[in-house]
């Protein structure tokens, strides 16, 4: 019986070390991705504006003045005198085009951006209503800006938490107020029953779908004690992949991947914030507070 139980334990231990160490290697990933889309040159710290349109309006990018600085330069809805770029927005295509540009639809180009040129490029993202979001970006904003890398609490196996989900079978639409105070919807689709520093927890989860076919992840807006300390204070967000339509009855959530809301880094993105949970301990796990630059 003791030898059994001696391997028993052996063979849990194993188990235990192969999942830290499998946990481990994504929260590598996870923060090499993050670096990424902090400091790359279409990253969160390269955004030098952006611009919404509706069906049918235009954007312009002016021309610069001889004395002109690169990182003045802003999209304007009205036609410029001499542009650098214009992009079009009609029929569900985003053309860009000018100077030396090949004329390109933004939204074929899988993510990509388009230069054009002097480290000057453009992306177009379409969102659900409809309208087109522009960005701009510059490739040496975030060396001016000072951006040196994100902070990240040290991975703690701890933050593997595991619960029971009970899902709405028909997801809930809740309106609100984004933190660009533009109205969005969003879905709760269900609750995660887990028990955190010994406390439990009713964790509601949401998405941007609301039919169960289309959801492949779920989504959990936390706050805790550290929000506003040692995290943004808006709070941070944790992505729970799931089996396409069929979400299971327990789900693990891993807080060491947990991340800042994208507003915490530029005031050009809509966070949902009123939809948090708040819990009522520390998390010390994933993402910190965003790190101070200069020139924002």
């Amino acid at each position: 019986m003791r030898r059994l139980l001696h391997g028993l334990l052996v063979l849990l231990a194993f188990s235990c070390h192969a999942d830290d160490t499998a946990g481990y290697q994504e929260w590598l990933k996870f923060k090499q991705a993050m670096q990424a889309e902090a400091g790359g040159p279409t990253g969160m710290y390269a955004i030098q504006d952006m611009i919404e349109l509706g069906a049918g309006e235009s954007a312009h990018l002016p021309a610069r003045q001889s004395a002109e600085k690169k990182d003045n330069l802003r999209w304007l809805k009205k036609p410029a005198s001499a542009a650098l770029a214009i992009v079009k927005f009609a029929d569900q295509r985003a053309i860009v085009s000018g100077p030396g540009i090949q004329s390109t639809d933004l939204l074929q180009t899988q993510g990509k951006a388009v230069p054009l040129g002097d480290g000057l490029a453009v992306k177009g993202t379409l969102l659900r209503d409809k309208t087109l979001k522009l960005w701009l970006y510059d490739a040496n904003l975030p060396a001016k800006r000072n951006f040196k890398q994100l902070d990240f609490y040290p991975y703690d196996p701890r933050g593997r938490i595991t619960g029971r989900f009970r899902r709405n079978e028909q997801p809930v639409a809740v309106s609100y107020l984004d933190s660009r105070d533009q109205a969005g919807t969003m879905y709760e689709v269900g609750v995660i029953e887990a028990t955190i520093e010994g406390k439990q927890y009713d964790l509601k989860t949401v998405s941007y779908k609301n039919r169960w076919k289309e959801i492949d992840f779920l989504l959990l807006l936390l706050r805790d004690g550290t929000s506003g300390k040692t995290t943004y204070g808006g709070g941070r967000v944790v992505e729970i992949a799931i089996p396409k339509g069929a979400p299971p009855a327990s789900v693990t959530f891993d807080l060491n991947l947990a991340y800042s809301f994208l507003c915490a880094h530029s005031e050009f993105y809509n966070c949902p914030l009123v939809l948090t949970n708040r819990v009522g301990v520390e998390l010390p796990f994933g993402e910190k507070f965003p790190p101070q630059m200069s020139n924002q």
